[in-house]
């Protein structure tokens, strides 16, 4: 299952708003791959199989780190998930977010 029909069944079973694309902290140029600013949770798809990843320099990693922290420090719940998660995995992870928001 991709990310993006996890994202359709979580919005749609617990009455989410994660939108792609989302640039969740006021000041900042980066985006969030998903996240429900008004919950706080955003989710990051980690495309370290591609070649082209960015996820695989040092200055993308430091970046992305970056991000997690600046974040973190706004409060958000981060949640990373690779190519190799399953998606009931993710599904039960993403769910337990949103529960510890609501």
């Amino acid at each position: 299952m991709s990310l993006k029909y996890l994202i359709h069944l979580v919005n749609e079973d617990l009455k989410t708003e994660f939108k792609p694309e989302v640039l969740g902290i006021p000041g900042r140029k980066f985006r969030f791959d998903y996240a429900d600013v008004n919950l706080k949770i955003a989710i990051e798809y980690e495309g370290i199989i591609s070649e082209k990843s960015r996820h695989l320099t040092f200055k993308g990693y430091a970046t992305d780190c970056n991000k997690y922290n600046l974040a973190q420090l706004n409060e958000f719940i981060i949640l990373r998930f690779t190519a190799l998660n399953n998606g009931s995995e993710v599904l039960e992870i993403i769910k337990k977010a949103v529960f510890l928001r609501s």
